[in-house]
């Protein structure tokens, strides 16, 4: 049972709607969460239509920018507690009977003099009474320096403020996999930037709750975010733990930021000069293909 949280930057585009399609097919999410929709709540009722899921709430766009919405199949019950253009809340119930826990589901705002807002809706958001709370999104801020990859540093008071609002709230990242950012400015050499703004936080109660919880950081396609994965990985009948499933190989992604590092183009250039063995040229491309990845995964795992 997992959740998909995504920053779609926009719904209009059927490129977009295609591929949350295929996520969907492939990850099978109980429940989905989109952010900067840039629809109407009409076009949200396509969208939800074209995945085919049971039920969908909406926020409207504000002009060309913002919209949120929360879409899931009718195996949870879902019930909005409340909602603003910044966020949605909602209790689940998973299944009868099932555990019940709060979701929110939360976009920070993106005027970075605004954001202390955002803290201050965060901050109210916090459950009143014990219960399991998930809480997940794009925070657009960060929680370390390390969590950046060039332009300026991110101001100190800045980052300290969205550190004390999670802690204030009791939330602790949830077990993160799969790459190390989460949205990148989609530019090359110094104009590169690389951040870890969209994550999933968690309460002490939904932690013991869900032990085994992750959340799965998957390749940006058509929004420069990427998409969150996030697994529940609940026990099956008599406490017995779920077939695990047949193991994927990983593909292969270049990283752009590896350009500014004068090491990662010599470590191609002397892949690129191997012999690329016999057969036609095809042959040989592929060959030197298969080389300079291997030395690159090499050179990578090395430096970390």
């Amino acid at each position: 049972m997992s959740i998909l949280v995504w920053n779609c930057q926009g719904l209009g585009n059927l490129w977009t709607v295609s591929v949350l399609k295929n996520l969907t097919k492939e990850k099978w999410p109980k429940l989905v969460f989109l952010v900067e929709t840039k629809s109407k709540k009409t076009r949200l009722e396509e969208v939800r239509r074209s995945l085919k899921t049971d039920g969908c709430f909406a926020v409207n766009c504000v002009g060309m920018s913002g919209g949120i919405t929360l879409l899931w199949k009718e195996a949870w019950h879902v019930k909005i507690i409340n909602y603003t253009r910044w966020h949605i809340s909602a209790l689940i119930q998973e299944g009868d009977p099932g555990p019940t826990w709060k979701f929110t589901r939360f976009y920070g705002h993106p005027d970075s003099a605004k954001r202390s807002s955002s803290w201050q809706l965060l901050q109210m958001l916090k459950p009143s009474s014990p219960i399991a709370w998930l809480c997940a999104g794009d925070f657009n801020e960060i929680l370390h320096q390390k969590e950046k990859v060039g332009g300026a540093s991110r101001p100190y008071r800045q980052i300290e403020s969205f550190r004390m609002v999670v802690d204030s709230c009791g939330l602790n990242d949830i077990h993160s996999q799969g790459l190390r950012f989460t949205w990148s400015s989609n530019r090359c050499g110094k104009a590169f930037i690389k951040e870890r703004i969209d994550r999933a936080f968690a309460n002490k109660k939904w932690n013991e709750l869900f032990k085994n919880g992750s959340c799965t950081i998957l390749a940006a396609i058509k929004s420069y975010h990427s998409p969150l994965v996030i697994e529940k990985h609940t026990k099956g009948p008599k406490g017995k733990k779920k077939k695990k499933e047949k193991k994927r190989k990983s593909c292969f992604r270049y990283e752009v930021a590896w350009e500014l590092r004068e090491d990662c183009l010599n470590t191609i250039t002397e892949a690129w000069r191997k012999d690329g063995g016999e057969g036609g040229k095809a042959s040989q491309l592929r060959q030197k293909l298969r080389v300079c990845q291997r030395d690159l995964q090499f050179w990578n795992k090395k430096r970390q």
